[in-house]
């Protein structure tokens, strides 16, 4: 699991995820803007977007018995470039 802190906004860093990693679904719940990328049967990495003062902050947690898809460089990359 790591957290973030961006100055640009939750809708932003969501499109510029999904445009730069392959099968993302998106979903809001309250606030916040919930990724799960990977295998809709067995997602690999959740991100959370919630919205803050100036930007956001992203939570990527990602479940001890899930697959590495994509593998964790390449997301923690997409993540970078996103949210920067």
């Amino acid at each position: 699991m790591f957290y973030a802190k961006s100055a640009r906004p939750a809708r932003q860093i969501a499109s510029c995820l999904e445009s730069h990693l392959s099968r993302v679904r998106e979903s809001t719940v309250g606030g916040s803007t919930e990724l799960t990328i990977g295998s809709s049967s067995s997602p690999s990495y959740f991100v959370t977007l919630t919205p803050a003062s100036g930007g956001a902050v992203i939570k990527v947690t990602h479940p001890a018995d899930a697959s590495d898809d994509p593998p964790e460089p390449e997301l923690r990359y997409a993540v970078a470039r996103c949210t920067t």
